[in-house]
């Protein structure tokens, strides 16, 4: 397997809250369409990124992954993930407010959903005027009291 940089086509995904700044910042047309996130690079199932370029132009990521994974995924990664990517990377571009998000740790993901749990890594590259990121609480939170909730200030 001869490897080289993988390019993905486009892998839009259309948001009630979502912007139209994501298409001209990848040197797309523009549209009116909602579009929130653009997932760049992706081993989800439900929106796999497609190679664009090269010998496996046309591939899901998935299926070049599988043929040789400790090759593309490096020996650490390929061990400690069972072979999967355990990465989703994406621009996001909301115009509106994004719902609150709780993300499970690895323990319970894997009682609940059969799969590891999801951190987060933001980089923001633009922020229009007023514009805030909520991280946390306020107060701390107990099932007791978990419907007293206040967001921390910016």
């Amino acid at each position: 397997m001869q490897l080289y940089p993988f390019l993905f086509k486009p892998n839009f995904h259309v948001t009630v809250w979502g912007g139209n700044q994501l298409r001209p910042y990848k040197g797309l047309e523009p549209s009116e369409e909602p579009i929130g996130e653009s997932w760049e690079v992706s081993a989800v199932p439900s929106s796999i990124s497609v190679i664009a370029n090269g010998a496996y132009a046309g591939k899901d990521l998935i299926s070049v992954i599988e043929k040789d994974p400790a090759k593309i995924l490096g020996e650490a990664v390929y061990a400690k993930y069972d072979g999967q990517l355990p990465l989703l990377l994406k621009f996001i571009d909301s115009k509106e407010d994004l719902s609150i998000q709780v993300h499970p740790n690895d323990e319970m993901a894997m009682r609940e959903h059969g799969k590891s749990g999801k951190s987060e890594m933001w980089y923001v590259l633009k922020a229009d005027e007023g514009a805030h990121l909520y991280a946390g609480f306020k107060n701390e939170i107990t099932p007791k009291n978990s419907s007293d909730v206040s967001r921390t200030t910016p």
